[in-house]
C-alpha cells in the first residue's frame, strides 16, 4: 500500500516515514499541500492509496488540500492529523469526505488503527 504523507514539518515527516515503513507500507512524501496535489495528479489514482496530512500548514492547509482532491476523487481514504480539534474543523472535514481526524500526539499503533479502519481490515 502506497501512502502519501504531507506535513511541513521535516521531523514530523521523517517519524512518519521510519513507522509507516516499518509496518510495511510504501511511503511518498510532500512538504506541503501544493506539493502533494502535484504529486496526486502527476501519478494514477491508483498509485496512492491513502493521504496522510496536517492540517496546519502554509500556503494550502489539509483541508484546502482534502477539497481538492475530492474535487478529483471521491474514493481515495484522507486521515487528517492535527493538534488543533475544533468543531469547525470537524464540520470541514464531515463535508469535504475525510476519512478520519488523528488527533497529535498519536502513537504509531494508532494510525495504524486508524489506517486498517478506511480499508475495512480488522
Amino acid at each position: 500500500m502506497n501512502i502519501l504523507i504531507v506535513d511541513d514539518d521535516l521531523t514530523q515527516l521523517e517519524t512518519l516515514r521510519r513507522g509507516l515503513r516499518n509496518k510495511g507500507y510504501n511511503v511518498l512524501e510532500a512538504s506541503s499541500g501544493k506539493e502533494a496535489l502535484n504529486l496526486f495528479e502527476n501519478n494514477k489514482t491508483d498509485q496512492i492509496h491513502l493521504i496522510l496530512a496536517d492540517y496546519v500548514m502554509p500556503e494550502m492547509n489539509g483541508i484546502e488540500l482534502l477539497r481538492k482532491i475530492r474535487e478529483k476523487s471521491n474514493s481515495i481514504p484522507i486521515i487528517i492529523m492535527t493538534a488543533y480539534v475544533k468543531n469547525n474543523l470537524l464540520l470541514d472535514v464531515m463535508r469535504f469526505n475525510c476519512n478520519s481526524v488523528l488527533e497529535k500526539p498519536f502513537t504509531l499503533n494508532k494510525l495504524h488503527s486508524e489506517i486498517q479502519k478506511c480499508f475495512n481490515i480488522s
